[in-house]
Parts: C-alpha cells; sequence; structure tokens
C-alpha cells in the first residue's frame, strides 16, 4: 500500500494549486519543497529586517480572478489591490509617457488627453486585430490542449486563419503593432511599453519573427491593464492556497529536497529524497520544469528516446536583474514626470523610451554585453501596500531584462554590479534623490533563481514563450496534456499549458486530470 495517493514536488503556487484541489476531493497529499518557504518564484521575502520584497513574480498580470473561487481561496485572508493606475512607462522629455489606467474609460480618456485620437484608433484596432488569439485561448484554457494548428485550422474564415498564423508563429510583435501606429516618430512611449511586454519570458527582441505570440499572450490572457497586486505581497496567493491545503488535510514538508522518482516498470512509484528516504504514492506531479523533471529527477534511462531529446531541446535562455532596495524616502519625479509625484501614479514607473531602444538592448544582450542604457521597471510596492515597509520608510524594486545570458567565466558580479547602476541611474536622470534614499539593496540575477530552486538556467517562464513551446508543444511537441511517458507522473507547473505567469492555471489543471483518472 502506497504511503501517499499523491505526492506534489515543489511548493510553488502552481504545485499548492495542484495539491490543494487533490486533497479537497480526498486525496491523501504530500507537498515536498527543497526550500524552507512556500511560493517558489512567487514568495514575497523579508530580505531585510521589517522590510518585505517579492522575490521572483510580484503582481498578478495574467491571473484571471476566476481561480479565486475555483481553489476556495476567498476564506483565507488573500485580499487583492487594484491600483488606479498599473504603470507609467516613459522616455525622454519629448516624449508624452504612458499611463495605464485599470478604468477603461479613463485610460481612453487619458490617452486622448496625452497622445491624441490616432493613439486611441491605434490600440482599439490592435486589440481588435489580436481577438481571434483571445479567442482560441479562453477555449482552450481551461484543460488538455488541442493543437494550435488545428485550432487555427477550424476558424471560421481565411482572414482569421491567416491572421492567427501571423499573431502565433510567423510575425514579430514590431510587425503586427506597426500596422496601427505607422509613424516611427510618434508614440514611443506606448510602442516601448507594448514591446517589453511581447519580450517578456523569450529570448527575442521586437522584431524577432514569432514575438508576436507573446504580445497576444501578455494582452489578452488576462487584463492587459489590471494589475493586480495581494495586499501582503506576492507570496499572500501562496499563503492562501497553502492554508486551503492543509485545511484539507493535506501535508507539507520543508526542507526536504527530492534527489529522484521512484520509477518501476515504466511507472512512478514515488520519490528518493536527498537523504535517502523512500516515500511512495499512487502518483507523483512535478511543478518543477521539463528538464529539471525528467533529466535530473526521472532520468534519461526511463524515456523515450524521441521525448528525452526534445526536452533537452527547450529554449531556456533568459537573462534578468531583479534589484531589491529599501528607502528612507520616496524619491520626487521632475521634469516631465513630475506629474507622476500625484495620485500615487509613480508607484510603478518603467524606463522603457521606445521599441528602438529595445532593440537595442536585445542587440547588445546577444553580444553578451551589459546594455549600455538598460529598460528598467521601478516599482514602490509599500506605496499601495503601507504593510510591506516600517512606518516612514518604502520598498523598492527595479527589473531589468537582458542582463547577459552567460558572462564571461568570473565577470558574473562585476556585471550584475554594473547592470544594476545603470538601471538605477535611469530611474535617477528623472528622480535625483533616488540614489540617496536607498538604505540597503540586494541584485538578483538568473543564477540566484537556478541556484535556489534548481530552475533550469534561472528561467522564470519555465521555458521561453516562444510558439514551438506553446499549446500543445508545452512542455515538448506532442506532450501537451499533463501526463508524460513515464505512467502516474503528472506535470502541474509552468513548464504546461497555458504557460508561464502567475495564474495557478497548469496546476488546477493538472489535478483535474488525474482526478479524471482516479482509481480508490
Amino acid at each position: 500500500m502506497a504511503d501517499y495517493d499523491a505526492i506534489v514536488v515543489g511548493a510553488g503556487h502552481n504545485g499548492l494549486a495542484a495539491a490543494s484541489v487533490l486533497a479537497k476531493r480526498g486525496l491523501s497529499v504530500l507537498c515536498l519543497e527543497k526550500t524552507n518557504w512556500n511560493g517558489g518564484q512567487a514568495a514575497t521575502k523579508e530580505l531585510f529586517e521589517g522590510y518585505k520584497h517579492s522575490v521572483g513574480a510580484w503582481a498578478l498580470l495574467v491571473f484571471r480572478r476566476e481561480m479565486l473561487e475555483l481553489l476556495g481561496l476567498e476564506k483565507y485572508g488573500l485580499e487583492l489591490i487594484t491600483p488606479e493606475t498599473s504603470y507609467c512607462s516613459f522616455g525622454e522629455p519629448g516624449d508624452a509617457p504612458f499611463v495605464a489606467y485599470s478604468d477603461t474609460a479613463k485610460m481612453a480618456e487619458m490617452v486622448m488627453k496625452d497622445h491624441g485620437l490616432d493613439a486611441i484608433q491605434g490600440l482599439a484596432a490592435l486589440s481588435e486585430y489580436l481577438q481571434p488569439f483571445k479567442v482560441i485561448f479562453e477555449g482552450a484554457i481551461g484543460g488538455n490542449p488541442r493543437p494550435l494548428e488545428q485550432l487555427i485550422a477550424e476558424a471560421p474564415d481565411v482572414e482569421t486563419r491567416e491572421r492567427l498564423i501571423r499573431i502565433c508563429y510567423s510575425a514579430s510583435a514590431m510587425d503586427i503593432v506597426r500596422q496601427f501606429f505607422p509613424d516611427p516618430e510618434k508614440h514611443r512611449c506606448i510602442l516601448g511599453s507594448l514591446m517589453a511586454s511581447a519580450i517578456d519570458g523569450t529570448h527575442m527582441g521586437p522584431y524577432t519573427p514569432g514575438s508576436g505570440l507573446s504580445l497576444a499572450y501578455h494582452y489578452l490572457a488576462g487584463d492587459a491593464y489590471d494589475f493586480k497586486v495581494p495586499r501582503g505581497g506576492i507570496g499572500a496567493l501562496s499563503n492562501a492556497i497553502e492554508r486551503a491545503f492543509l485545511d484539507a488535510g493535506g501535508e507539507i514538508r520543508y526542507r526536504t529536497p527530492v534527489k529522484r522518482l521512484l520509477i518501476q516498470d515504466g511507472k512512478a512509484t514515488g520519490v528518493e529524497l536527498r537523504d535517502g528516504e523512500t516515500i511512495s504514492a499512487k502518483v507523483v506531479l512535478s511543478s518543477l520544469d521539463a528538464r529539471a523533471t525528467f533529466l535530473n529527477l526521472a532520468g534519461k534511462e526511463h524515456l523515450p528516446s524521441e521525448f528525452a531529446h526534445a526536452v533537452e531541446e527547450i529554449q531556456y535562455t533568459n537573462g534578468y536583474i531583479q534589484i531589491h532596495m529599501t528607502l528612507k524616502e520616496l524619491p520626487r519625479f521632475t521634469g516631465h514626470l513630475e506629474f507622476a509625484n500625484k495620485d500615487k501614479i509613480g508607484w510603478l514607473v518603467a524606463y522603457i523610451p521606445s521599441a528602438e531602444h529595445l532593440q537595442k538592448n536585445w542587440e547588445e544582450y546577444q553580444r553578451n554585453e551589459v546594455p549600455e542604457t538598460p529598460v528598467s521597471y521601478c516599482y514602490f510596492p509599500s506605496v499601495r501596500d503601507p504593510s510591506l515597509a516600517p512606518e516612514g520608510r518604502y520598498t523598492c524594486t527595479i527589473f531589468s531584462h537582458y542582463f547577459p545570458a552567460d558572462p564571461p567565466p568570473g565577470k558574473h558580479n562585476e556585471y550584475r554590479d554594473l547592470m544594476a547602476e545603470r538601471a538605477i541611474d535611469a530611474i535617477e536622470r528623472f528622480a535625483p534623490s533616488f540614489r540617496d534614499a536607498i538604505i540597503d539593496k540586494v541584485v538578483l540575477t538568473q543564477e540566484y533563481f537556478k541556484k535556489t530552486f534548481g530552475v533550469t538556467a534561472g528561467d522564470f517562464a519555465s521555458g521561453l514563450l516562444h510558439p514551438s513551446q506553446m499549446w500543445d508543444k508545452r512542455p515538448v511537441p506532442g506532450s501537451g496534456s499533463y501526463r508524460t511517458p513515464i505512467e502516474n507522473l503528472v506535470m502541474c507547473g509552468a513548464a504546461c499549458h497555458p504557460g508561464p505567469g502567475v495564474t495557478c492555471r497548469p496546476g488546477y489543471n493538472a489535478a483535474m486530470e488525474v482526478l479524471e483518472d482516479w482509481q480508490d
């Protein structure tokens, strides 16, 4: 008799979501986590005494509110804050900043005021152009994905099919957007903002063919301008799911790394821990990425050779930095950003002056160089949630794309610190008191997430958001059903459909697949 009905490897938000669903259906479930905290790359940690920072993910950008009901989280103290403005993307003084408002009417009013009628028309036309993607995404989000090619073939007319092929496969993000913003000298901050989302979680630039899919995913998988921030930091979501899991009778063990999966006659039968203990289960779920799961824990000898080779070919290259800081005071923005000091608009500002600037960063990144002037997302979470910092003090985090993916030997720390200084410089140009306000800071790159969590290449997407790695091709072509070639081994993390971001969907969907097959 097995020790548990199910073992879930990894207590990230997806692992916890899967574990919670199974436990609520009466299964005995054990969740194993190598670190001493939950949430994985969606955790809130006290990096400095009295200050809480969201390490990894920081907001619910593609999260859908129905997941609160599906996971039964309403009674576990989770509170979502929806700021009036999601972000303010800015560039040089001659270009009007682009402020994203959560309320659509307010958004239209302010875009008209700041950017003109042609900008409203361009954004509306872009949204309309991408709607066929939204239709097929909505239809596939709830379970085992059908092949994308089949969904495209079933589109109602030739024009829609051709549009979907461009969005999902052939077009760059700029190919798509330029149709609606044809003047390269206008609306640079709007285009910079669109392109920064399009390259997030990819190894691409804004002009790279295939980046159109990421553009559509980021703007249509959730609500494009409706950022939701859990009160208490991103880890509050994971905490709520954990409480739901424990209330249902589940068990979690922290500081319990899994050494390998136990596989007998092609079936997963449990796990062996690093300390040598073995634990058996009727089904094992892994919330880790595919390479960590299949090559590190399962072993190639237990896999069909074609599948093993496909796993080895998954693309994970994703360079970035996070700078977590404590501040003695809020910096004040000057010049064309002075308005951001009012109404908490400056809680999240992003130096993304244009699509061309982002392309330059991409080209520097491809040469394995630190970008000369990196794009810089700078947010002050405690402005919206004072519980994150002591009274009168503040938290601040900067995120920046395109940190070199493979720095020369011995150069990682030097490159890390250089890029951090350049990212801070990008903000300080428009907030002169910024650097003087910093009390403490820590700089993390993809190497931190690789070493801390065992994430392949530190890729927060668990497999890049590329056309060849989405839908039924996620994690590898032909294996998009959460089930795997190893019987009773199920994938339940962001390596699965529908993809990256804090969504809980992969975990929920995987648990439903297990329940469909379940026999006591």
